[in-house]
């Protein structure tokens, strides 16, 4: 931390992150306990992580609208462009203990809190499954352009993202909600999903573990009371996992009425 200053924000995250892997994540998570004064220094992490994704989103973007020949972004990741903290590659392959969770088969319509300019959930979400309504939304006006730039030339016409906060949403036609790990307040986001969802509602968090919460906030600790956990994922070398959330027998939102 003493030297931050000193490094750019993709030095400065992956070299916490190698300390992180390094010591193992079940003595991150107990560091943070034991010393939370640390979380002082989240303000100034989140900002760099920020700026790390930023600059990787921005090169392989590039790299995609150059594209001569529109192909899908699975094949994109297949290629193993690696640009910064996760490869198209990584990001892609990122999400399969999800697709061994989730029941895709009834849903008509996923939406995505914090889908981003390069929107890989999104994207394999449609090269996997027929869900005909993939909604991504974001608060960035760019990234919401240009993953509909995206989506446009690689041909994925189920698709949309929206200029949108996931904390006004009306999520009561979604089957699916994915929130992505840093869509913040995370847990502001949660409780509007618990008002206005249906009862059958799928709620996937990707959270932060170990040390990566010292750049993300987790939503799972103080879940709304309406939720409930019902499985999760390994921990990944990026600090991260997925969370599946259903509602409690009896407590779903508004949305169940229609």
């Amino acid at each position: 931390m003493a030297s931050a200053r000193e490094r750019t924000p993709t030095e400065l995250i992956n070299g916490i992150r190698d300390i992180g892997v390094a010591m193992g994540h079940e003595a991150g998570e107990a560091l943070l306990d034991s010393h939370p004064e640390l979380f002082a220094y989240r303000p100034m992490l989140t900002r760099a992580f920020i700026e790390m994704v930023h600059a990787q989103d921005v090169a392989e973007i590039r790299q995609m609208l150059e594209l001569k020949h529109p192909t899908s972004f699975g094949q994109i990741a297949a290629e193993e462009t690696t640009i910064g903290v996760m490869s198209s590659k990584d990001a892609y392959k990122r999400l399969d203990e999800v697709f061994e969770h989730v029941d895709f088969s009834r849903c008509t319509r996923a939406v995505m809190v914090g889908c981003g300019g390069r929107p890989f959930t999104m994207f394999r979400i449609c090269d996997q499954t027929p869900v005909p309504e993939i909604v991504g939304l974001d608060i960035v006006p760019e990234a919401v352009e240009t993953a509909n730039i995206l989506a446009a030339k690689l041909g994925y016409v189920r698709m949309r993202a929206e200029f949108r906060n996931g904390r006004d949403y009306d999520y009561r036609a979604a089957q699916l909600v994915y929130i992505a790990s840093m869509v913040s307040p995370k847990a502001a986001v949660v409780s509007r999903v618990a008002d206005t969802a249906p009862p059958d509602l799928q709620l996937v968090l990707w959270e932060p573990y170990s040390l990566a919460r010292l750049w993300s906030e987790r939503a799972e600790e103080t879940l709304d009371p309406r939720l409930e956990v019902v499985g999760r994922t390994r921990v990944s070398r990026n600090m991260t996992r997925d969370v599946f959330v259903r509602f409690r027998p009896g407590a779903a939102g508004r949305g169940s009425a229609g």
